[in-house]
């Protein structure tokens, strides 16, 4: 039998989350409820006749004009002000998430993450070799006091300092945590003095059932110092595999250079610009909205009937408990 010499970084073997048998019903990855998935037919279709050149072609490296152009809109609704410039387009949020590490860390460099985080995005940082310095959280986000004494004892030390920090602040991923005003403002500062960057994925905010909305860590970034990851797999659908980045150009930049796909499809780009156009995104997303609420309810209340003695945080939005 060959021997294969593989790589370090593919050492780490074993099932997807996403594998699993067929009707079996995952608890363990935010995937969308099937009966909501959105009919794109009509978009396609105009996609696929009257928009050939376009959509089945490669790609332009920074996503589509238009696509940026919705995109700038969409976000604009969150207090988040931007423009193309601003925007590249990509393979969904973590495919922008492993951009901006590529762009950032090296080998061995510090990212800065919570404890627990992503799972997912915890095999990007392994794949890029890089080392995690885990803050915990309370109930208003990740602790901003913890992680300044360890930046003061690191610079102290004469340390080699955190190039990033990865938090989803809205609707934590896995806890449902949101982070306060106060702690986002905190760790601007923390970004502005020790020079990191701080990358804000946020893909649930608009899945709020409950409560007022907290503004994104980008809005509060007068310093250049957030790179803002969004997507639609969350309020649309996550098979069209499309997902930005906000930031400064010359962030953004660097990091479309990184890409090696060609460019994000450009027959899913005008699928999800039709959608942003139209009022059918909105409606999708408050269809998701109403139904994961549902969900909520309905877990809460058994978890409460099966396992009463359990603690249970009621979450105010998003897709996990």
């Amino acid at each position: 039998m060959t021997t294969y010499r593989f790589a370090r970084r593919s050492e780490v073997a074993g099932r997807s989350v996403y594998d699993h048998a067929p009707g079996a019903i995952l608890l363990s990855a935010g995937s969308a409820y099937p009966p909501i998935l959105p009919d794109v037919s009509m978009e396609a279709t105009d996609a696929a006749t009257t928009r050939t050149s376009e959509t089945m072609q490669y790609g332009p490296l920074m996503g589509l004009d238009d696509l940026r152009d919705a995109i700038a809109a969409h976000v604009a609704a969150d207090g988040i002000t931007c423009s193309r410039d601003n925007i590249l387009v990509t393979n969904g949020a973590k495919h922008a998430t492993a951009l901006a590490c590529r762009v950032f860390a090296e080998p061995g460099d510090r990212v800065i993450v919570t404890a627990p985080t992503y799972m997912s995005t915890l095999q990007i940082f392994r794949n890029q070799g890089v080392s995690l310095l885990a803050v915990p959280q309370d109930d208003v986000g990740m602790r901003s006091d913890i992680l300044e004494r360890r930046l003061e004892t690191l610079a102290a030390n004469g340390e080699a300092m955190p190039k990033l920090l990865f938090d989803v602040p809205d609707f934590h991923n896995p806890t449902d945590i949101t982070m306060s005003l106060e702690r986002r403002r905190e760790l601007i500062d923390l970004a502005v003095r020790y020079g990191f960057v701080i990358v804000e994925d946020d893909p649930y905010r608009r899945l709020r059932f409950e409560g007022e909305p907290v503004p994104p860590i980008k809005t509060l970034d007068q310093d250049g110092v957030v790179i803002a990851v969004g997507t639609v797999s969350k309020i649309l659908a996550p098979g069209l595999r499309v997902g930005w980045a906000i930031a400064e150009p010359a962030i953004v930049r660097r990091m479309a250079l990184q890409k090696s796909d060609g460019g994000t499809s450009p027959f899913a780009q005008r699928i999800v610009a039709s959608l942003m156009r139209s009022n059918k995104l909105q409606l999708h997303i408050d269809e998701v909205a109403t139904r994961m609420c549902q969900h909520r309810d309905a877990i809460v209340d058994a978890l409460r009937q099966e396992l009463p003695t359990a603690k249970v945080r009621r979450p105010e939005g998003g897709y996990f408990l």
